[in-house]
């Protein structure tokens, strides 16, 4: 049986959250380029995983999302806004990583392989810094991804523009 909920709340939630995406994404292309990057247009990304109830949970249904290039993923699904910065593992240290944690409190890091399986998770664990660098040193994992959460469009934009510095600073780009 079908649970009883609000439809037109629904579709305006998702609504908003598509045309947010869009409206960042024209920004972005605007924007961006002057830094060596370039903005993908906004995709249906299908297969993608949430973090609900203490674990990592397959949506089947899609989200909005696009790329910047190089190495960065920009979406939002109905949990949060986020973006994802594949990080190279040779490129991975304690300094980026903490910089990265101090930045964005409400964050997760998981291989680009075995994704299911995070080094990082701000829901679960609080490592330092150097024992999530050992993970990712004894992981055969090659490409580590490096997710921030947002409680809106406006903070995902700057989270991006501090990832951007925080990636210059740190050689995390193939700029």
């Amino acid at each position: 049986m079908k649970e009883k909920f609000d439809v037109r709340a629904v579709h305006e939630f998702l609504n908003g959250l598509w045309e947010s995406i869009f409206t960042l994404n024209e920004e972005l292309k605007e924007e961006l380029p002057k830094f060596g990057f370039k903005v993908e247009d906004v995709e249906e990304v299908f297969g993608a995983y949430i973090f609900l109830d203490g674990e990592w949970r397959q949506m089947l249904y899609p989200h909005p999302a696009f790329e910047v290039k190089p190495q960065i993923e920009v979406g939002a699904t109905p949990e949060s806004y986020y973006f994802v910065v594949a990080v190279p593992k040779e490129k991975v240290s304690e300094g980026f990583l903490e910089a990265f944690l101090e930045a964005f409190p409400k964050s997760f890091i998981y291989g680009s392989e075995d994704f299911l399986n995070d080094v990082y998770n701000c829901m679960r664990d609080s490592p330092l810094p150097e024992e999530i660098v050992k993970r990712v040193q004894e992981s055969h994992e090659k490409v580590f991804q490096f997710e921030a959460n947002f409680e809106s469009v406006e903070q995902l934009k700057e989270g991006l523009f501090k990832v951007i510095e925080l990636g210059k600073r740190f050689e995390i780009f193939n700029l």
